[in-house]
């Protein structure tokens, strides 16, 4: 079963990448499965920031549209949560965690951070958002041209604070660099719901009879950005 993995209606510590495999030691998502797999290095403690770090867009560069090169073991999230009852922001950087390589079948492309005590946030979008759904070769040397990636694409969001979880699943993403180098983008949700499961700290203590089917009401905001690199 295909849920996107940072949608609005899981219960279970799943709720992230449900049928996407098992998590690895950095408590991140992991995509593979029994595989093993390149991780980022262990996680160094989160940093809390000023509220106003997370209101930068990265600079622009080059956005390759391949889909491929995209397995980057080092970079950093900048992620705030502004709660909508006008409670004040926070502002938190996290490293780069969980697997190398960040795509999911069939066809998403996730990103984690994380810190330790089962704090993180992670952004996922289609991998057909960023090659334009062409594929990179024809079969005949040729490279189809698809224009620039000049606007934001869907993106969903995942922020785990202070044993909190929040989901966004409605965001934009507009990417200001994607290379065999590196990758940065500027994301931000307009609204995020708390989840009852926490993919950066699965805990079986959830209450099932809580109706799927009833998307949980927005609590907060989320807004951030994020660079990556080899």
């Amino acid at each position: 079963m295909r849920t996107p993995a940072i949608a609005a209606a899981g219960l279970a510590a799943a709720a992230l990448l449900a049928g996407c495999g098992a998590s690895d030691n950095s408590a991140a998502p992991s995509t593979r499965g029994a595989d093993p797999v390149a991780t980022a290095p262990a996680n160094p403690a989160a940093t809390r920031m000023d509220p106003v770090d997370c209101t930068t867009t990265p600079p622009p560069g080059q956005v390759v549209r391949t889909g491929y090169g995209l397995d980057y073991p080092a970079g950093e999230m900048h992620i705030g949560m502004t709660p909508l009852d006008g409670a004040p922001p926070v502002c938190v950087t996290f490293a780069k965690s969980g697997p190398v390589d960040p795509q999911v079948p069939p066809d998403a492309i996730l990103f984690t951070f994380a810190g330790p005590g089962g704090e993180g946030g992670q952004i996922e979008f289609e991998a057909v958002a960023l090659t334009g759904g062409i594929l990179p070769h024809l079969g005949n040397g040729v490279i189809p041209w698809v224009g620039p990636l000049d606007h934001p694409i869907a993106a969903r969001v995942g922020l785990s604070i202070d044993g909190r979880y929040y989901a966004g699943d409605q965001c934009t993403l507009l990417l200001t660099q994607v290379t065999q180098i590196g990758a940065s983008g500027r994301f931000d949700c307009p609204t995020a719901a708390l989840m009852p499961g926490n993919t950066f700290k699965p805990d079986d203590d959830v209450d099932y009879n809580v109706d799927d089917t009833v998307p949980p009401a927005p609590v907060a905001a989320l807004g951030g950005w994020f660079t990556l690199r080899r």
